[in-house]
Order: C-alpha cells, then structure tokens, then sequence
C-alpha cells in the first residue's frame, strides 16, 4: 500500500469513495435524505476545489485508490484552535476495503508531524468513535452536524503526541 497526496487525476475515486463509505456508514443511523444528500456530482464538485487545499492523502492499493484522509488548520472549533491547531476533516475508505489498516494507515500518515489535532465525528458513527479512541481520542467537546435544516450531534475528539524536534 501507498500513501500519497491526491492529484487531480484522483478526484472521481476520492468522491465514489466518499459517497459509498458515507452511505454505508450513515445508513439507518441518519434520515435518508440526509444520507441520500451526497450525490458522486456533488462530491466530484466538491473534491475538484480541496483535493489541494485540504491536505488530502490517497491510499493507493495496486493502482487504485482505496481511502483518504484530509486534514489542516483547525476550522471548525476556533475555540480549540490555541490548543489543538490541527483537525482531520475527514477519514474514508471504500467499504470493500475497511478493516485491513487503510484506516490507520492514513491516519499514521497524516498526523505524523502534528502535536495536537481534532475530529469531529457524528455521535451515532459508532465505528469510527471506536477508531478514534484507539487512536488516543478523547472527548473535548459536543458539537453538531447540520444538514436538511436538522442538527445532528456530534463528539470533537482532542489528540495529543509528542512530535521529535528536527537536528
């Protein structure tokens, strides 16, 4: 397996992957229609203006890409910004692939250099609360996913590491 930084010539699998691992996740644990909101088009769109500016990286298996993770500056919580500057905004892997280390992989790869870093994840994606925990996790705050004027809660997950200081 490969990590990289996604090019533009990855963007349909980043969005195919996106759409897939977000409605088998969701399914039965958010309204349809929120789950049904994210269409390949959309995600396409979507990923053509952040594979760039997202800090993504693709996890490429035999030539094909099989998960992603973005990351950056913290965005979305500017009251932890002074203590975790860093956030991964998302983490995906094709559903064919999960549970075989693309996961952690990515995740290795990404915050490899961070010190201090969050996620938000949807308080009803149980798997991936599990991931995070394991990963070092823990619960800093509650937040909220709004999506078809309704609110989804959220857990912010706060990450702490030492990073070795350069020679």
């Amino acid at each position: 397996m490969k990590i990289r930084e996604a090019t533009a010539r990855d963007v349909a699998e980043i969005a195919r992957i996106h759409v897939t691992s977000w409605r088998v996740a969701y399914a039965g644990k958010l309204p349809r229609t929120v789950v049904a909101q994210h269409s390949l088009a959309q995600r396409q769109n979507l990923w053509q203006q952040r594979y760039q500016t997202d800090g993504v990286l693709v996890a490429e298996d035999n030539g094909e890409i099989v998960g992603f993770i973005a990351g950056g500056p913290q965005r979305r919580h500017a009251d932890l910004e002074a203590p975790y500057p860093q956030e991964v905004y998302g983490l995906y892997v094709d559903p064919a692939q999960q549970h075989r280390g693309v996961g952690y992989q990515l995740w290795q790869a990404r915050i490899a250099e961070w010190s201090a870093w969050t996620v938000d994840c949807l308080a009803t994606n149980s798997g991936a609360l599990r991931f995070y925990t394991r990963q070092g996790g823990q619960l800093v705050q509650a937040g909220e996913y709004l999506a078809n004027q309704q609110t989804f809660p959220t857990r912010v997950l706060g990450f702490h590491q030492s990073v070795p200081e350069g020679d």
